[in-house]
């Protein structure tokens, strides 16, 4: 079975981890937690291209169509 990957967007708190039990996916999804936002749209764009699953937790990053639209090409 392929893994899927998971972004977990904008965790300045560092909770995301601790506050869900992600024990049920972690067999199948590999989870990559992003403290930092990103300064554009296109590096968000870039570094989000290959994630299946994109998990915002807050407003930080540009989340528009066209961002959504590069990530999903």
């Amino acid at each position: 079975m392929t893994r899927l990957r998971c972004a977990i967007l904008d965790d300045y708190l560092n909770v995301a981890l601790k506050v869900a039990d992600w024990s049920k996916v972690t067999d199948r999804v590999d989870i990559t937690v992003f403290n930092q936002p990103f300064a554009t749209a296109e590096s968000a764009a870039s570094a989000l291209k290959d994630f299946e699953i994109i998990c915002a937790m807050r407003e930080r990053t540009p989340s528009r169509g066209p961002c959504l639209q590069r990530c999903l090409t």
